[in-house]
C-alpha cells in the first residue's frame, strides 16, 4: 500500500511535491497501489518513485517525469503522458490501453508483457525501449526515428501496429515474430 504521508504530500500539489522531492531526493516515494485515477500530475517529479499496481487511467502526466519509475501492472489506460520522461522506466505488464505517450522520452523504459494497445507513441524516442510480449495492436509508433526491429521482436500484434511506410518495409523485413 501507499505510504500515507507521500500519499498526502501527492495530493497537496505540484509545488509542494516537488519542493519535498527537492529537500528529500534520497527518499523513493511509495505510491504502490494508490488511487490516482483522473489527477492532475502534470510536471510532477515522480522520479524513482514506486507505483507498482497504482491506478493512473485517465491521469494527466504532461511533461511529469517518470524516470526510473516503477510502474508493474499499473493503470495507465487514457492517460495523457505526452512529454513525460520515462527513461528507464519498469513498465511490466501495465495497462497502457489509448495512453498518449507522444514526445515522450522512454529511453531504455521496459514494456515487458504490457498493453498498449491503441497507445500513441508518434514523435517519442524509444532507444533501447524493450517491448518484449506487449501487446501493441494498433500502437501508434509513427515519426519515431530510433525503432530497431529487435526492440519489438516479441511483441504480439506487430502486423497490426501503425508505422510511417518506410520504417514499416524495414522493420517488416528484419522482425522475427
Amino acid at each position: 500500500m501507499a505510504h500515507p504521508e507521500h500519499l498526502e504530500l501527492l495530493k497537496s500539489g505540484v509545488r509542494v511535491w516537488n519542493r519535498w522531492r527537492q529537500q528529500y531526493p534520497l527518499v523513493r516515494p511509495n505510491l504502490r497501489a494508490a488511487d490516482l485515477g483522473g489527477f492532475d500530475l502534470a510536471g510532477f517529479d515522480l522520479q524513482r518513485a514506486y507505483l507498482g499496481s497504482a491506478d493512473l487511467s485517465r491521469a494527466y502526466l504532461f511533461e511529469a517525469n517518470l524516470s526510473d519509475t516503477n510502474l508493474q501492472r499499473a493503470n495507465l489506460s487514457h492517460g495523457c503522458l505526452i512529454g513525460s520522461n520515462l527513461k528507464q522506466a519498469y513498465l511490466a505488464d501495465a495497462n497502457l490501453y489509448h495512453a498518449y505517450l507522444s514526445q515522450a522520452d522512454l529511453t531504455e523504459a521496459y514494456f515487458g508483457y504490457a498493453n498498449l494497445e491503441q497507445a500513441n507513441l508518434t514523435n517519442s524516442i524509444l532507444h533501447m525501449a524493450y517491448f518484449g510480449q506487449a501487446d501493441i495492436k494498433q500502437t501508434d509508433f509513427s515519426r519515431v526515428g530510433d525503432l530497431a526491429p529487435l526492440q519489438l521482436r516479441m511483441a504480439h500484434n506487430f502486423d497490426q501496429a501503425i508505422f510511417d511506410p518506410a520504417a514499416s518495409l524495414q522493420l517488416a523485413s528484419t522482425s522475427q515474430h
